[in-house]
């Protein structure tokens, strides 16, 4: 998906390494394994929407570990290693980003450094307002708006 936007060549070096990285991988891609890879995200997002028939939603944690610090993934001069910390930071985000089906991060509990670690509910396609009225009920238990980590 990062070759979606036209770059004039001559500013491809104005980019962040890890998006030329992706351009280059995505140039890569073929029509057809692009074409695969549509249907193979279809075919997810339609297993995982089979799953909701009886739920209202999936919980998930957010990310793999507590927060980083901003920054902290990046790595300049190797964007693929970057790329898969991401990965491994993200890996249960994925899904929803590549099938589009709608999921909220809140924030309920907090490590000993005061950071969130959030808990992640997917909800099934086009039912946003239960994702919203469940949050919103959240909130209400376990107030989080005025919470700071220390080192803020």
């Amino acid at each position: 998906m990062a070759t979606q936007h036209p770059i004039a060549p001559e500013q491809e070096e104005l980019l962040m390494p890890l998006t030329r990285h992706l351009r280059a991988r995505g140039r890569a891609v073929s029509g057809p394994d692009f074409a695969t890879a549509l249907y193979t995200f279809r075919a997810l997002g339609a297993l995982v929407a089979s799953f909701q028939v009886e739920y209202d939603v999936i919980l998930t944690p957010t990310l793999a570990q507590p927060p980083a610090l901003v920054g902290a993934l990046r790595d300049d001069a190797d964007p693929a290693r970057e790329f898969d910390r991401i990965v491994a930071f993200t890996p249960f985000t994925a899904l929803y980003n590549a099938t589009g089906q709608p999921a909220v991060s809140v924030p309920l509990h907090w490590n000993a450094a005061g950071l969130p670690i959030g808990v992640m509910f997917g909800g099934r396609y086009g039912d946003e307002s239960t994702l919203v009225s469940l949050s919103a009920q959240l909130e209400r238990a376990r107030p989080w708006a005025g919470r700071k980590p220390e080192l803020w």
